[in-house]
């Protein structure tokens, strides 16, 4: 397929006339999504201080008052049959440490 002269001059003519508005039309664009990543990003901003603000509520008041933990009455820790076998390997380390074999 031959493109006769005329037609190629055609298109190289429009081509120039329609680049101004494709080049302002870039730049239009470039700056519509500026301004709202600009609005995304202090949107964000915002979330981001309210999520703070509502997690420092939920910080324990004074953790030198917490208590410790305490151990259930009649069962000392590591005896249960139904344990994993980590809890009773750790187990039976305790109680090498505290009863060094001879």
């Amino acid at each position: 397929m031959t493109v006769s002269f005329r037609v190629g001059r055609y298109l190289v003519a429009l081509l120039w006339h329609a680049s101004p508005y494709v080049v302002i039309g870039m730049f239009v664009s470039s700056c519509v999504y500026a301004v709202l990543a600009v609005q995304l990003t202090s949107g964000l901003k915002e979330q981001l201080q309210q999520a703070v603000a509502a997690a420092a509520q939920c910080a324990p008041i004074n953790p030198t008052n917490a208590t410790a933990p305490e151990q259930v009455k009649g069962r000392a820790p590591g005896s249960s049959d139904q344990a994993s076998p980590i809890r009773r390997t750790e187990a039976r380390a305790e109680r090498t440490l505290e009863h060094p074999p001879p």
